[in-house]
């Protein structure tokens, strides 16, 4: 069975929509349903469906409309009714269509979830898929609760952003009033001390210098306390060169001790802000063609360590410095051709490439092979992108890093926390520059890690309003247990979550070209498509990196 294209189009013959899955125009596609329609009105006899000299309509009425699958005359017409009751049978099971009243309108409202649902139920090159009316509502209804999932997320940030923008305007004022305040009391003219206008400081110099000797001790006293020292501004390109010959901001060189109350004013003496985006840009000399293949994820956990959700995205670039190599095709390993068939992946292939003998064989070549080649320009490109959604963690799938989290209330606001994560995933051989971002501030307390657990060389990097505490961990292997412990002072249990994680890993090792993406993508062989006897050289990098990696 081959289907050209499935249609929606009015009793009247006016077309709503249609989904092609073959090369054909829109022009042509018009040309055909204007076609049915003048078949069908000169019809008599009460079929489902019609041919003309190429071409068979297997049409199926819906309330006002027609349900039209164009399909060439060598179809299998009993696979095509079958094709055509799953395809009614799913458009009113989406529409929740009891009564009879589809309104054109709602049509062109829902055009592109009917088109979701012909592309469920055929794949691009005319083929149907083994599936079923409740399969496809599951896949429909899928997409829409991760959609929820993350607007529920993305309201909780608002919320919490909305919260942390009025404590830090309580901060601000309340500075402001210890600023005004003298003694207890606040001092005349005060308001005018730190003003730069010449006038005003004349003006009061002028007013001190005839006042009692008591009063001109008194506005000496407030001059020194309004003047303070400048503190020097850096740009952000030298505060990198700082951290890097201070080997990464280390605050203590004998113990992770940062002291946050000042002996003079009890405001925080806040440590610079270190920026905890790792550095994941790979550079690899190319020896011919250099496959990279990225993934960023995106998770949520829960304190327990149990997996919330959970969103890979990953692509494959391919970057080629030789004219020679331009008809370059790559072959997946067997592992993942089995993976391009199970519905819960996502895989675009560009383009330019061959969809339907990736699909198929899982091979990424080029369309027109004999006429068109890679470009050599030694630039990288993005030939196929995946992406993945799970809910729960299973049996053929684990995360890069665990981590579960233990707090205990030793006192009123004061928390002991232990951080206990480790590599579960057998395709990470180590993390680096893995930080934990706990978001308090301490009021009371110093912060210092525990050493006597502290066997994964953790250090705390940064404590700043911005950020809160910043952990670090330089590098982290797989097979290691690694345990983070401290104590520090809240409002309340919630408000040291959530807690974020960063962390990427490069495996730029070219020696070996037996490389596995998460989700269990890797390249099987690569060869010359005119010549597939012809092997081609080629080396495997991989890269992993976080987007946002959450513990609520």
């Amino acid at each position: 069975m081959v289907v050209l294209a499935a249609s929606v189009a009015t009793t009247h013959g006016k077309p709503i929509l249609s989904r092609q899955f073959h090369d054909i125009s829109k022009d042509r596609t018009l040309e055909l349903l204007s076609n049915f329609q003048n078949l069908v009105s000169k019809s008599s006899k009460n079929h489902t469906f019609i041919e003309d000299e190429h071409i068979r309509y297997v049409y199926k009425p819906l309330d006002e409309f027609y349900i039209i699958l164009i399909t060439n005359k060598q179809s299998n017409i009993l696979q095509d009714l079958k094709t055509l009751d799953l395809m009614n049978d799913s458009i009113i099971n989406y529409l929740n269509y009891s009564n009879g009243n589809i309104s054109e309108w709602e049509i062109f409202d829902l055009s592109f979830d009917i088109i979701t649902i012909f592309d469920e139920i055929i794949i691009n090159g005319g083929y149907k898929e083994n599936l079923t009316t409740q399969q496809i509502s599951t896949y429909l209804a899928m997409e829409s609760h991760e959609e929820r999932i993350q607007e529920i997320i993305e309201r909780n940030k608002e919320i919490e952003a909305n919260e942390e923008r009025k404590r830090r305007a309580k901060e601000i004022a309340r500075r402001e009033q210890e600023r005004k305040q003298f003694g207890g009391m606040e001092m005349p003219g005060q308001s005018f001390a730190g003003s730069n206008d010449p006038n005003v400081a004349n003006a009061l110099n002028s007013y001190y210098s005839h006042a009692s000797p008591a009063a001109q001790q008194s506005f000496a006293h407030s001059q020194q306390q309004n003047v303070q020292p400048e503190k020097p501004q850096f740009s952000s390109q030298q505060m990198d060169n700082t951290t890097s010959r201070m080997g990464g901001m280390k605050l203590s060189q004998q113990q992770s001790k940062i002291n946050h109350r000042s002996s003079i004013t009890g405001a925080h003496a806040s440590s610079p802000t270190v920026t905890v985006r790792p550095e994941t840009e790979l550079h690899v000399e190319n020896n011919g063609i250099l496959i990279t293949l990225k993934e960023s994820i995106k998770a949520t956990l829960t304190r327990d360590g149990d997996l919330q959700n959970c969103e890979l995205k990953g692509s494959l670039d391919l970057r080629i410095n030789n004219e020679e190599f331009g008809h370059a095709q790559l072959k997946l390993s067997s592992p993942p051709i089995k993976i391009l068939k199970d519905r819960s992946y996502k895989f675009e292939t560009h383009p330019n490439i061959d969809k339907s003998n990736f699909l198929t064989n899982g091979i990424i070549s080029l369309k027109d092979k004999q006429n068109k080649t890679f470009p050599a320009n030694d630039q990288s490109r993005s030939v196929l992108r995946w992406k993945k959604s799970i809910t729960s963690e299973t049996s053929d799938y684990s995360l890069p890093l665990s981590v579960n989290t233990w707090v205990a209330e030793n006192d009123t606001n004061l928390y002991d926390i232990t951080l206990e994560f480790e590599i579960n995933n057998d395709k990470v051989e180590s993390l680096q520059d893995l930080y934990f971002i706990v978001p308090v501030l301490p009021t009371k307390t110093d912060v210092q890690l525990n050493q006597d657990s502290n066997e994964c060389g953790a250090e705390i990097v940064s404590i700043d309003d911005e950020q809160g505490i910043v952990i670090k961990v330089t590098e982290f292997q797989r097979g290691n247990q690694g345990v983070i412990n401290f104590i520090v002072d809240a409002e309340f249990e919630d408000a040291l979550f959530p807690i974020s994680v960063m962390f990427h890993h490069n495996n730029v090792d070219i020696s070996t070209k037996d490389k596995t993406s998460l989700i269990g993508v890797s390249i099987g062989e690569v060869n010359d498509c005119l010549d597939e006897t012809t092997n081609l050289p080629y080396d495997v990098v991989t890269s992993l990196k976080t987007d946002v990696y959450e513990i609520v």
